[in-house]
């Protein structure tokens, strides 16, 4: 197990931004950590790396104690937090040079050079960091965060601000980070229909507190779809399904949207069960992805 955190809470004052939060992640996977802006994912990562300090809790990276093995930790660990800090008037070469040498390494040229070919910037290694698009800088940072060759990868919405190529070239990067190169690799993102694409396992927080963990197969069965009902009157719909067997099947508490979860063979009959009821039906779409999951499971822990 790489990276094991236990209740583990954050305050600013009067405010708690992580919240006993408690998760584990195994080696080898693309782990997922999921959440809203502002739902304490980098504070966590913060703490994670020894950048800030927990209020309570305790951390343990490769079996060790982050407050008694940090340097060994951090030693076998990478990170981008947000969007890296490059020199923008060096190229690539050189930004990697002075990062190796922050982190007491001493890298050779072809090492540099087969760090950058990993993530697909050999081309343009020689070319100055102000002339790249988002999307290399992005993968700069990665390689970057690579200098020290780490078992364990946590990058910080890595897709931040990119276009539609630039999100596909950073999931196929950490996908063979962890199938080719067998690194652990924590991503956090908002994007959830990404991080759906790629991750092994997943935690999502809201608020600071954890709401659900597990493997992404486990919490999205594929025997089971999440539908959307739109009706003419919603409110209406909802209390006629809350009285009925299919009460246990509803999804969060807003009456804008009616999610129900429900095996595939059992559309049929909730489609008959609604109109048998007299409820004026619009229509039924599927909405079996991880974003659903996580608007549903955040929506019924609002405050």
């Amino acid at each position: 197990m790489h990276i094991q955190v236990d209740q583990l809470t954050k305050q600013f004052g009067n405010f708690t931004s992580v919240d006993n939060l408690s998760f584990s992640v195994n080696a080898g996977e693309v782990y997922g950590f999921l959440g809203q802006n502002g739902a304490g994912k980098s504070t966590t990562i913060r703490m994670i790396l020894s950048l800030i300090k927990p209020t309570h809790g305790t951390i343990k990276l490769f079996g060790k104690s982050l407050q008694d093995d940090r340097e060994y930790i951090l030693s076998k660990t990478g990170a981008m937090v947000e969007k890296p800090d490059l020199y923008k008037y060096l190229n690539a070469i050189d930004n990697m040079k002075i990062f190796s040498k922050y982190g007491g390494l001493s890298l050779s040229r072809d090492e540099i050079m087969n760090q950058l070919a990993v993530v697909g910037l050999e081309s343009r290694a020689h070319d100055k960091v102000k002339k790249y698009s988002q999307g290399m800088k992005q993968r700069l940072g990665i390689a970057i965060a690579m200098v020290n060759n780490p078992d364990l990868i946590i990058l910080d919405e890595p897709t931040n601000g990119l276009d539609p190529q630039g999100i596909t070239d950073i999931r196929n990067l950490i996908l063979m980070l962890s199938r080719d190169k067998k690194k652990t690799v924590v991503v956090s993102s908002h994007l959830l229909s990404e991080v759906e694409q790629i991750a092994d396992s997943m935690l999502i927080i809201n608020k600071g507190k954890k709401i659900v963990e597990g493997r992404v197969t486990d919490l999205l069965n594929p025997g089971k779809v999440q539908l959307e009902i739109e009706t003419l009157n919603n409110e209406e719909a909802k209390l006629i399904l809350g009285a009925s067997t299919w009460s246990d099947s509803l999804k969060g508490n807003s009456i804008e949207k009616l999610i129900i979860e429900v095996n595939r063979a059992n559309i049929q009959d909730l489609t008959k069960y609604l109109v048998d009821h007299g409820v004026g039906l619009i229509g039924i779409k599927s909405v079996n992805s991880l974003e659903a999951y996580f608007l549903s499971l955040t929506s019924e822990h609002a405050v």
